[in-house]
């Protein structure tokens, strides 16, 4: 029998170690997608794909806990919104592009999701997490999505949360333009936003997807309920990817019934 040199088998360690290693924790569904003009960006509570270009996140993931809600301590009034220090000058957003705006800094990864400790917190006021909202929106129909979804997380266990802004397609150019820009970092006001909510439902994985304009709406919940399909067509995103093919659509494609969403939500 030959010998196997020492080479050899630190390279099956290696390739041993590296297929057995488990994927970030906010990406077990995989990563949407990226761009030419994009840094994703891993935090200890949710990782974000930052578009330098718009300086507005092309999508925020998270994995979202009973546990971690429990442990949240951490009070959002002692923290401040802040330019991301991992991106440069003219990749970022700063504070002056959304002064005097009329537009909210969003949150997409929501404050009240990100209490468990100071980073995480922290974390969840770098600009590179938020979009221009409308107040309306992001003070009420918004915000009551999102205590619905930590209902979820709290009802199933735990849940994984993908959310990010719709752009208007530009026919013209067959690219994306925005509604307006703010400030001298030329920030992007998105068209509306998306959220999918997934998570296993008596050994079921389900999906729930969401739309909303970026607008004045209404607090009807069930009213705007999507397919994950439809958000895919509107942004060019690619959720679910680690999914087999066959599964992967057969939950893009559908959406619970309204009775059967009021079921997950209360």
């Amino acid at each position: 029998m030959k010998k196997i040199s020492l080479i050899t088998v630190a390279l099956l360690v290696t390739l041993f170690l590296c297929s057995t290693a488990p994927i970030n924790e906010h990406l077990k569904y995989g990563i949407p997608g990226t761009c030419s003009t994009c840094q994703t960006l891993y935090r200890e509570g949710y990782v974000v794909c930052e578009d330098t270009a718009k300086k507005v996140p092309l999508w925020v993931s998270y994995h979202l806990t009973k546990d971690y809600l429990a442990a949240g301590t951490e009070k959002r009034k002692n923290y401040k919104f802040l330019p991301d220090p991992d991106l440069a000058p003219g990749e970022r957003a700063t504070n002056k592009d959304y002064s005097k705006s009329g537009y909210d800094k969003g949150h997409m990864c929501p404050a009240a999701d990100e209490s468990r400790n100071p980073t995480t917190m922290k974390e969840c006021f770098y600009l590179s997490n938020m979009c221009p909202q409308w107040p309306q929106l992001n003070r009420h129909p918004w915000e009551q999505l999102e205590v619905k979804v930590r209902a979820l997380a709290v009802k199933y266990g735990e849940i994984w949360v993908i959310v990010g802004p719709i752009f208007e397609k530009d026919s013209r150019k067959g690219s994306f333009k925005p509604e307006e820009e703010l400030g001298p970092d030329h920030v992007w006001v998105p068209w509306g936003f998306y959220k999918i909510v997934i998570f296993q439902d008596n050994g079921n994985l389900t999906a729930l997807a969401f739309q909303y304009k970026n607008q004045d709406e209404t607090n009807d919940i069930p009213a705007h309920e999507v397919t994950i399909d439809e958000i895919q067509q509107e942004t060019g995103l690619d959720f679910l990817s680690t999914l087999p093919e066959n599964e992967q659509k057969g939950i893009e494609n559908t959406k619970p019934t309204t009775q059967e969403l009021n079921t997950f939500l209360n």
